[in-house]
């Protein structure tokens, strides 16, 4: 079927993705999809706390490089840092990287026409000269990340979009209104489509739903239909007994 406007606009890239996760936060509330409607909200504005920040926002690093002074007489300029002059407390502090900023900070990262990005952790060089007896001077300290993690993140929250609005098509027909009335749809179809978000595409851990909502009209036709069966199962049984009795 003709797919609604906003996912073309994901796909071409004819919007942004800040954009995107702003139509889907809308559309998420009106299916009272909280898990979908605070994830878009987090992309948008950042993490509120480390625990919260998901997976492809999060990089291991123990690539470091320094400007300073080496055995106390060389020179030196974005020289390999040995990560051992760190300390084993203060790499586990600093390696596992958590990117918890809003999309668009992301995103600024990937205006670095180099092929890595720089975190800035000169704050160290205390550390570097003491645990290398003075033998390492650092004027900064730098650690690398490469731009493609950057890419890949948010590679994966534009494809979260994309996957989220082409299931609530499916169910729901054409987004293009940002909105959609549920009031006509079973509680139990709304929390499928809600929970194979939450599971497929966020990989949240939820329990699948387990409401069903039986039509009205198939209500009404199993209640007239199964009084009539035992009627007549109860109307065959007696005859054949009374057959059996008169035999």
């Amino acid at each position: 079927m003709p797919k609604s406007k906003i996912i073309k606009a994901v796909v071409d890239d004819e919007v942004s993705l800040k954009q995107s996760l702003t139509r889907l936060q809308v559309i998420a509330h009106d299916v009272r999809n909280s898990e979908l409607e605070k994830w878009t909200e987090n992309e948008l504005v950042g993490y509120p706390s480390e625990d919260s920040v998901p997976e492809y926002r999060r990089v291991k690093s123990v690539n470091f490089i320094y400007s300073g002074i080496n055995n106390y007489t060389l020179k030196v300029d974005k020289a390999p840092l040995d990560p051992s002059f760190l300390g084993t407390e203060i790499l586990d502090q600093v390696t596992n990287v958590r990117f918890d900023q809003s999309i668009s900070a992301l995103e600024s990262f990937l205006g670095d026409t180099s092929s890595v990005i720089y975190l800035d952790r000169s704050i160290l060089a205390a550390k570097v000269q003491e645990r290398s007896d003075g033998g390492l001077q650092c004027f900064s300290i730098k650690q690398v990340i490469p731009i493609a993690f950057f890419q890949n993140a948010i590679a994966e929250v534009k494809n979260r979009v994309l996957k989220s609005l082409l299931l609530l098509e499916e169910e729901y027909g054409n987004l293009d209104d940002l909105g959609v009335d549920i009031s006509s749809q079973s509680s139990t179809k709304i929390n499928y489509v809600n929970y194979k978000i939450n599971s497929d595409v966020l990989h949240i851990q939820v329990d699948p739903p387990t409401e069903v909502d039986e039509p009205v009209s198939r209500k009404i036709a199993w209640n007239i239909i199964v009084p009539i069966i035992v009627g007549i199962i109860c109307a065959v049984a007696g005859s054949v007994a009374t057959k059996l009795l008169g035999a």
